[in-house]
């Protein structure tokens, strides 16, 4: 992407696959927050409204022609369904700490991944908006919030939860890494 190589089709397909994540994990965001106590899921709840993901992705998907119509035909991808079925594994089978565990690398790697590109420019502009939102002093503020509230979770927690919450983290950040090589190869089932 920064130096303008990425074929656009496989941006578009990251895109797509990304949307239907998304719109789980905005979804859990709010499945999780009936299970926590109030002023963390004020926080978990305060953090699905306030990203603005949104509103960046629409643009870049005018700009790739992605319709709605798009999101409705292209089936969930299997590396994507298996992350989405496992965040919601967490929340319904181990608990909801493990939920919230589960969710942070989704955040803090991509403001790494940010942090990395915003020393970069893309001669692609879409791809630059792609790197400035994810390098954006908002998405940080996110990141940083989203971690302490799993810090102050993980505080209050048994040390049985603390070791599930670290499996979930540990294997979302598994599906993070598998995410974009699944882009790369158009996964299909």
């Amino acid at each position: 992407m920064h130096d303008g190589t990425l074929p656009e089709d496989t941006f578009r397909y990251y895109l797509i696959q990304d949307h239907h994540y998304l719109t789980a994990f905005a979804a859990l965001h709010e499945a999780i927050a009936e299970h926590l106590p109030a002023d963390q899921a004020q926080v978990l709840l305060a953090l699905n409204e306030g990203s603005g993901e949104d509103t960046i992705r629409d643009k870049m998907h005018a700009e790739l022609g992605i319709t709605a119509t798009d999101f409705a035909t292209t089936p969930v991808a299997p590396t994507a369904y298996a992350y989405i079925s496992h965040m919601y594994y967490q929340l319904n089978e181990v608990n909801p700490q493990a939920a919230v565990a589960g969710l942070l690398p989704c955040y803090w790697l991509y403001a790494q991944i940010g942090a990395h590109l915003a020393k970069l420019t893309s001669p692609k502009p879409l791809y630059q908006a792609f790197f400035d939102a994810y390098a954006s002093d908002d998405f940080t503020t996110s990141t940083n919030q989203m971690l302490d509230l799993v810090n102050q979770t993980a505080a209050a927690s048994s040390p049985d939860m603390q070791t599930q919450m670290a499996t979930a983290f540990k294997r979302s950040a598994v599906y993070e890494s598998h995410f974009r090589q699944m882009a790369y190869q158009k996964e299909r089932w």
